[in-house]
């Protein structure tokens, strides 16, 4: 594992100093500069991306200005893929049920759920717990959702509150639905992340939650982060969008996987 991380490492440092002596770069110029997939290249760029090092443009990425990076780490991740994201919360919100308690992690995609269920009218006395300062920030001024933010460490620019503090005060709570994102989703792999701190907070909700849903777009098929958080047996639905590979979908739902998927409007 130790060599593993560290070949990571190297490469997403090698990836940065590419796009520092180019104005961008393709998925494509780097799986053949790298030797690698173009899946594991998207993988890196995603992560990148996230740490605001990098930003994702149509097939590929360019480098971040310093004075972005901050920025970039939340606000260009919510903006990525941002109809796919809408498409699918629309979707996902459709499984809350009036006086439901809910759990909605830190990622952008939760966030946009969590918009959606602020948005519906059928959608009556909800508690939400979350663990994403933007999240409780987007939806806290709704009459039909008590918001519950977790106490704990925060993330300085993902907005992300994890720790054992965090842990302990959700052990406390009965989620019935968790809307749980993730970086990539396989087969083999399941859900899987970078973070180690927040993929071990996953791990804690997919455990103790009534009803786990992966809300992911059709970009997360098929990557693979660090370590996984939630096998496909542990998901109790998988919303998504219809950019994501049919042959993955028709192979989630052949071992009894509910997957919803949300048509985008171009």
């Amino acid at each position: 594992m130790a060599v593993f991380i560290r070949l990571m490492n190297e490469r997403r440092e090698q990836i940065v100093n590419i796009l520092s002596e180019r104005e961008r770069v393709t998925v494509n110029e780097l799986s053949e500069m790298l030797n690698v997939s173009s899946v594991t290249v998207r993988g890196d760029l995603n992560f990148l991306a996230e740490e605001g090092r990098v930003i994702r443009v149509h097939g590929g990425a360019a480098l971040a200005k310093p004075s972005m990076k901050h920025e970039m780490t939340f606000a260009a991740r919510q903006r990525h893929n941002a109809a796919e994201k809408h498409a699918l919360a629309k979707l996902a919100a459709t499984l809350v049920k009036p006086t439901d308690s809910i759990f909605l992690d830190s990622s952008t995609t939760a966030l946009a759920v969590g918009q959606a269920i602020k948005s519906s009218p059928s959608i009556t006395n909800v508690t939400v717990l979350t663990t994403g300062l933007w999240t409780a920030v987007a939806i806290m001024d709704s009459s039909n959702i008590h918001t519950i933010m977790a106490g704990g460490s925060l993330g300085s620019t993902s907005g992300a509150v994890s720790g054992p503090i965090t842990r302990e005060m959700l052990g406390k709570y009965n989620i019935n639905k968790a809307f749980i994102g993730a970086l990539g989703l396989t087969l083999e792999k399941g859900l899987s992340g970078n973070d180690p701190l927040e993929i071990e907070l996953r791990q804690f909700v997919v455990e103790q939650a009534r009803e786990v849903i992966a809300v992911v777009d059709g970009s997360k098929f098929g990557l693979t982060g660090l370590a996984s958080f939630a096998q496909i047996d542990q998901l109790d639905y998988i919303v998504t969008d219809d950019s994501a590979p049919p042959e993955m979908i028709d192979a989630l739902r052949d071992r009894g996987t509910p997957v919803l998927v949300a048509t985008v409007e171009s």
